[in-house]
């Protein structure tokens, strides 16, 4: 593995176990959601902050593979659109991230963060929020495993 590749993974490994830290809070939070009152109002802008946070981590993965081995950061106005693209169809001899399968089942998380960024706490609705939680698990864990496939290739 190239030297440049090497701190490529150290970030991109520094970036995982922040996920990891955001997820076990995220199951924390979601324990105490069915245990609520009417009147907590803590517990849905904390879930979704950390569901905001679970994508922002994987992007900020999918920028600095696209900046420092794909060489080619989107532009635009759609260009987390088009970085998730990226990921399951790279530039040219070079490999891909993700599957195309993978990818999809991102879009809901980037769909959520984009209306999180765009919204107010106080229009999540944690019903909405549980599907995504639920999810992301096992999501997390095809993550891993196309991460560790994507580094066995490059």
């Amino acid at each position: 593995m190239k030297e440049v590749n090497k701190e490529l993974k150290e970030d991109i490994f520094d970036e995982e176990r922040a996920i990891e830290e955001v997820l076990e809070r995220l199951f924390k939070i979601k324990a105490k959601f069915n245990t609520l009152s009417k009147e907590d109002y803590s517990v849905e802008p904390a879930m979704g902050t950390y569901l905001m946070n679970f994508y922002n981590g994987v992007e900020n993965i999918l920028k600095r593979i696209a900046k420092n081995y794909y060489f080619a950061m989107p532009k635009g106005e759609s260009w987390h659109k088009e970085l998730l693209n990226l990921a399951f169809n790279p530039p040219q001899e070079k490999v891909a991230i993700f599957s195309r399968e993978i990818a999809e089942r991102l879009h809901a998380y980037r769909n959520f963060r984009h209306r999180f960024i765009s919204g107010y706490g106080f229009q999540l609705k944690g019903e909405k929020m549980i599907g995504l939680i639920d999810n992301i698990e096992p999501l997390w864990d095809d993550i891993k495993k196309a991460m560790s496939d994507f580094w066995d290739k490059i």
